[in-house]
């Protein structure tokens, strides 16, 4: 990703009531911010961060709480490449992590292969975690601004699980005696 500067953001919030808090720290993680120190973080310089920032500038205010908003255009080399590297950490943490569970998920349907357990309750229970994989995917890859090193194998062993499932849901359909194409 080509920087277009940094926004760094500081707020302080009234203690209570705790709820607003974690509200603020879930929707910065899930921005994909860093903190340099607390309740001080940083992000690309970009539309979205600008915007989801601004509903938190809100949302604090109408709570008791003070925010700062600073745009850096530049800064040091030696600076920005350990910025990048911390964001680079914490994405290749969130990729590890999928990856782990991604590989559970290729297990599972292994294990229910070798059971010869091909029923429509297996269709559904592995479709509802294919899907959570996928959503938990695209939105480490939305904060991914780096393009992390293990991004590419996220979403390797992604698309592995979806064939597997494909290929389990036509043997469930063999077994049931369906034909895939029908619909």
């Amino acid at each position: 990703m080509e920087i277009q500067g940094w926004i760094i953001f500081s707020y302080k919030i009234p203690s209570e009531p705790s709820s607003i808090r974690v509200r603020v720290w879930r929707n910065l993680k899930t921005l994909g911010v860093n903190y340099i120190q607390q309740s001080v973080c940083i992000g690309p310089n970009t539309e979205e961060m600008q915007k989801k920032l601004k509903k938190l500038n809100l949302l604090i205010s109408e709570n008791g709480g003070e925010t700062s908003l600073l745009e850096v255009e530049k800064m040091s080399t030696v600076s920005e490449e350990k910025i990048i590297s911390e964001f680079n950490k914490a994405r290749t943490l969130e990729y590890k992590e999928f990856i782990e569970e991604s590989e559970k998920f290729l297990k599972e349907i292994e294990k229910e292969t070798k059971k010869l357990n091909f029923c429509f309750r297996e269709i559904e229970e592995n479709e509802v975690e294919l899907r959570r994989l996928k959503h938990w995917l695209i939105k480490i890859k939305k904060r991914d601004f780096f393009q992390c090193e293990l991004q590419k194998q996220a979403i390797e062993i992604f698309e592995t699980c979806n064939k597997a499932f494909e290929e389990f849901i036509e043997t469930v359909y063999l077994q049931e005696g369906v034909s895939g194409e029908e619909g």
